[in-house]
């Protein structure tokens, strides 16, 4: 079975992009290509203007500490460490081939409302403050992509949609270039672009669609399956 098949597309820098599509159309693999977590058996993919065939492993791992940021739906944090030394733990991790801007780190926490929760340790935070945690932390390099995978999944309505409009006034205020995989109509509906996956092929790529329009196009995909 192909998991991805014929897929072309460019993800412009300062958008918002989500991508869609029933179980196991491809979703996942998508992301997982798009940001150098796997490789594509043919084609190319490229992150700014560094294609990442060629590289090896370790080349990969550097590149997706220093120009990539990740938010998954488990919020990954490591329970020893605050809020603010998990934000800071790449930066840590990179040694000296990053370094620690403090202004960076002090508008990140005070943006993603975690100045007064800066000292707490992951369980003493709801789930809402821990996905911003992981959202300071995926930015605290400046990356010029941020992959975000089912990040409001765990989450519940109104929690998911203050991270939402997170994601989107970034993207708005920082020109921050988001790509994210949801299965959530409304959550898709913040997105500039909605790329509709099915069988592994991009079938539709919807622009600034409400969450109507986006559930409609879901439920075809369905009903052709």
């Amino acid at each position: 079975m192909t998991a991805l098949d014929n897929v072309s597309t460019e993800l412009p820098y300062g958008t918002f992009t989500a991508v869609m599509g029933p179980s196991g159309s491809g979703k996942s693999t998508f992301l997982h290509c798009a940001s150098g977590l796997e490789k594509p058996d043919t084609g190319t993919v490229e992150i700014g203007d560094q294609p990442l065939g060629g590289l090896s492993e370790k080349a990969l791992t550097l590149l997706r500490r220093e120009r990539v940021g990740f938010v998954f739906q488990g919020f990954n944090l490591l329970p020893a460490l605050t809020a603010e030394q998990n934000i800071t733990l790449p930066v840590r991790l990179a040694g000296s081939r990053l370094r620690l801007d403090r202004d960076w780190l002090d508008h990140l926490i005070q943006y993603t409302g975690l100045m007064e929760r800066r000292r707490h340790r992951p369980d003493e935070l709801s789930g809402g403050q821990q996905q911003r945690v992981a959202i300071a932390r995926a930015l605290i390099g400046r990356p010029e992509v941020v992959f975000a995978d089912e990040p409001t999944g765990a989450l519940d309505t109104t929690t998911g949609r203050a991270v939402l409009q997170l994601l989107r006034g970034l993207v708005d205020e920082v020109g921050q270039t988001v790509v994210m995989v949801t299965h959530d109509p409304v959550a898709a509906s913040y997105a500039d672009a909605v790329l509709l996956l099915e069988d592994g092929r991009i079938t539709e790529a919807l622009r600034s669609p409400t969450a109507e329009v986006i559930a409609e196009r879901l439920a075809r995909l369905g009903d052709r399956r």
